[in-house]
């Protein structure tokens, strides 16, 4: 963050405190039989269906239409197994982004 807009947060009170993170801290190690998989979720990250209303949001599944869209357009050696290791993920998220704070 700059310091133009530091001054802007406290020009209206309110006080930002900056987080140092290292690189090495966001890394991890993928194994090479799941790159593809990994590749193919990231593609996706925008492609949630959801569903809002007056209790908040809830996040019903990817969109597969456009999920064999990226599975086709990135021509991966065995798309029905990296759909496969999208559809765990997928049901690993959910249960994340379903969990409501209590």
């Amino acid at each position: 963050m700059d310091d133009d807009i530091e001054a802007q947060f406290a020009r209206m009170g309110a006080l930002v405190e900056q987080l140092a993170i290292s690189a090495e801290a966001e890394a991890f190690e993928v194994l090479p039989p799941n790159a593809d998989a990994l590749d193919a979720w990231l593609a996706c990250q925008t492609q949630w269906r959801i569903a809002a209303g007056m209790g908040g949001i809830a996040y019903l599944g990817l969109d597969y239409g456009a999920v064999d869209v990226v599975l086709r357009r990135m021509r991966f050696a065995d798309p029905d197994a990296v759909l496969a290791d999208l559809l765990v993920m997928e049901g690993a998220a959910l249960k994340v982004l379903g969990e409501t704070e209590k």
